[in-house]
C-alpha cells in the first residue's frame, strides 16, 4: 500500500452527499439512563512505520445527544485531520485537513471488512482513579493486490461517560458499533497497529490517551457545518477508524 494512502489514519471509502447544516439536540427520555455530555481532551500520537512521530497533538472531543466534534490543536505542515465531526441521526461522519477546508464523509458501512478478534478482558488499569477494562479488537481488509490488518486495543470503564449504544448501531466501519454495544462508554485509552501484507510489517502505530474530562452543557452551535465547503473527492484509503 503507498505511503500516501496512510496518511489520516481512517480506513475508507469516501464519498459525499447532501444533507442539512444543523443538526439539533434531541430530547432526553427519561429513563434514569444520563448520557455523557461535555468535553474529552485526549493526548494523541501518530507514528510512522520508521517509529517517526508524525503527529503529537491535543484533541478535544465535544460530545451532546450522539453528536460529536473533535478539533485538533496541531499546527504543523503534516498533513493530519484537524477537525472530525460525527452525527449520530444521520448517521454521518465528516473530517477536515489541515491542508484544505474541503469537507469530506467517510462512508461507516465499509464493505469488505472481516472481524478477526474480539475479545473483553479484566485489567488492572485505573484511569482517572477509574477501574477499568479493555477490548482487543482485530480487523483485515482485503485490498486489491494484499490484505491489510489492524490491532485495536480500548479501554474504558463501564459506566463512565456512558453514550446511547443506538447513537452507534450503523458505525460499521471499524466495528465501532460493536466496541458499543460492549462498552457503552466512550473510551479513556486506544491504541491501533496498522500492518502491511501478511500481519508483520507495522505502517502505522496511533494511541489516544485521555488526560480530562469536563461534564457540561456543549453549545449545539458548535455541531453546525458549512455546506458549501463539502466538494466532491476520490477515495483515499486510511486504517484507523475512530
Amino acid at each position: 500500500m503507498p505511503k500516501s494512502l496512510t496518511i489520516l489514519l481512517l480506513s475508507t471509502i469516501i464519498f459525499i452527499s447532501q444533507f442539512g447544516c444543523k443538526f439539533g439536540r434531541e430530547s432526553e427520555k427519561s429513563t434514569g439512563f444520563k448520557e455523557f455530555e461535555g468535553v474529552i481532551t485526549f493526548h494523541e500520537i501518530s507514528k510512522t512505520n520508521d517509529g517517526l512521530i508524525n503527529v503529537d497533538d491535543t484533541v478535544q472531543l465535544f460530545y451532546a445527544n450522539g453528536n460529536y466534534v473533535s478539533v485538533h490543536s496541531e499546527a504543523s505542515q503534516k498533513n493530519h485531520i484537524v477537525k472530525d465531526y460525527y452525527f449520530g441521526e444521520k448517521p454521518l461522519r465528516l473530517f477536515m485537513l489541515n491542508t484544505s477546508d474541503t469537507l469530506y464523509q467517510v462512508n461507516l458501512n465499509f464493505p469488505g471488512e472481516r472481524l478477526d478478534n474480539f475479545k473483553v478482558k479484566k485489567i488492572n488499569d485505573r484511569i482517572l482513579s477509574k477501574k477499568c477494562e479493555s477490548i482487543e479488537l482485530s480487523s483485515s481488509y482485503p485490498g486489491k493486490d494484499s490484505t491489510t490488518y489492524t490491532d485495536f486495543v480500548f479501554v474504558f470503564s463501564r459506566g463512565y461517560l456512558n453514550i446511547k449504544k443506538e447513537h452507534f448501531k450503523n458505525w460499521n466501519l471499524g466495528f465501532c458499533n460493536k466496541v458499543t454495544e460492549e462498552s457503552g462508554t466512550f473510551y479513556l485509552k486506544f491504541k491501533a497497529v496498522h500492518y502491511g501484507s501478511l500481519h508483520k510489517n507495522i505502517l502505522s502505530i496511533k494511541t489516544y490517551d485521555v488526560i480530562a474530562v469536563k461534564e457540561q452543557s456543549v453549545d449545539p452551535a458548535i455541531f453546525e457545518i458549512d455546506t458549501s465547503k463539502i466538494k466532491q473527492h476520490k477515495y483515499i484509503y486510511q486504517k484507523n477508524k475512530y
